[in-house]
């Protein structure tokens, strides 16, 4: 035994030295010279494979056009995915789904069911099956795009807030919620990485004088420049509703937001036959949770809008210092002039830009602080 821990050590001990062989040669190679010249052709290939690249990183809507571009998926996928049951709703080992016009409760197996929180979402595509007098889930389709935060107990697991979504729109209000521009960055972040369009709905408009209304709507503009739309509504006038109508009409949407900023109201608004439960705001001005968890409505004409419990806070997963600065491509441009990529760089560029009124503080706050915390 003892013979052959040493033949197990000593074959670790090699594998540790050939891989540093490897990277010294990598290094060793990537500051040597190179076979081939730098023309007017090649240079920003070349700059991008040996260099830091000065071209600006893609606004929000270029992304989000690549994502839907790369993540297309065949003909045969999409027939696929057209006639297999929908996941409305979701409950310990059981489920409700549309399929083909109707609603049935499924049973969900355990294999599935140990792991719901990441193996089955609202949304969902599914193959069901008919066991007896019951329905139940098969398999689950693969998502082209997914809604996530961090577990809140378990902040190395991820929980699934949606998936296959088209749009997520994040509605606020500057009034009873006040605005919160973090939790709209925070969101933000969270929809472009899952692959979704991002919308933003202010709603509660009708509460405010045409002076504080202007103010307020003005803090949006810096989310307007990077190709969000922005939709002001109002659930007792009517304002907004029919663009947000058109914004969702043909899409599987689902509406994320802080606790008490009209979610239900607005579904309510934008086809009365749901009649949802709402309720009003607590003495503190902080939402009532009315809806407990995530469900999909059918609006009918492939219309699907998912309601979601409203949130106080937004965790990002599985997110680093790196990856960050591909989410704020407003600051691109100004941090390529900088010698370091830590927010506490002397002489900083993007600070200066900042303090010039050239770059929203807004944001940058909002930068240093997920920075701050991606350790």
């Amino acid at each position: 035994m003892a013979e052959r821990d040493d033949d197990d050590n000593n074959t670790r001990r090699g594998s540790r030295r050939a891989a540093g062989r490897v990277r010294r040669a990598f290094v060793r190679d990537k500051g040597g010279e190179r076979n081939e010249a730098v023309t007017e052709d090649n240079w920003e290939q070349l700059l991008d494979e040996h260099g830091h690249s000065r071209r600006r990183r893609m606004l929000v809507s270029e992304m989000l056009q690549e994502l839907g571009g790369a993540g297309a998926a065949d003909e045969d996928d999409d027939d696929e995915e057209r006639t297999a049951a929908i996941v409305m709703a979701v409950m310990s080992a059981r489920c409700r789904v549309f399929d083909r016009g109707e609603e049935r409760d499924c049973i969900v197996p355990p294999h599935i069911a140990m792991r719901r929180k990441s193996a089955l979402a609202v949304g969902d595509r599914v193959r069901i099956a008919q066991d007896g007098e019951s329905w139940r889930v098969e398999s689950v389709l693969p998502r082209r795009s997914v809604l996530a935060r961090p577990d809140p107990f378990h902040k190395h697991l991820q929980r699934l807030i949606a998936a296959n979504i088209d749009v997520v729109v994040n509605v606020v209000s500057v009034k009873a919620p006040p605005l919160r521009p973090r939790l709209i960055d925070r969101v933000l972040i969270a929809i472009q990485r899952g692959g979704a369009q991002p919308v933003i709905c202010v709603n509660k408009v009708d509460l405010l004088d045409e002076a504080v209304r202007a103010a307020e709507m003005e803090k949006l503009d810096r989310y307007e420049a990077l190709g969000v739309p922005v939709i002001a509504c109002s659930t007792k006038t009517g304002e907004g509703i029919d663009a947000l109508r058109a914004a969702v009409e043909g899409k599987l949407t689902a509406l994320v937001g802080h606790s008490g900023v009209g979610k239900s109201s607005i579904l309510n608004a934008l086809d009365e036959r749901l009649q949802l439960v709402t309720n009003t705001l607590h003495r503190r001005g902080t939402g009532r949770h009315t809806t407990t968890r995530s469900t999909l409505y059918d609006f009918g004409g492939g219309t699907y809008l998912i309601d979601t419990p409203g949130i106080r806070e937004f965790g990002l997963w599985d997110l680093d210092r790196e990856s960050l600065r591909d989410y704020f491509p407003e600051l691109a441009e100004a941090s390529e002039s900088c010698r370091f990529t830590d927010v506490h760089e002397p002489d900083c560029e993007v600070k200066r830009r900042v303090e010039a009124g050239d770059l929203d503080r807004a944001r940058y706050e909002t930068y240093v602080r997920l920075f701050e915390e991606f350790r």
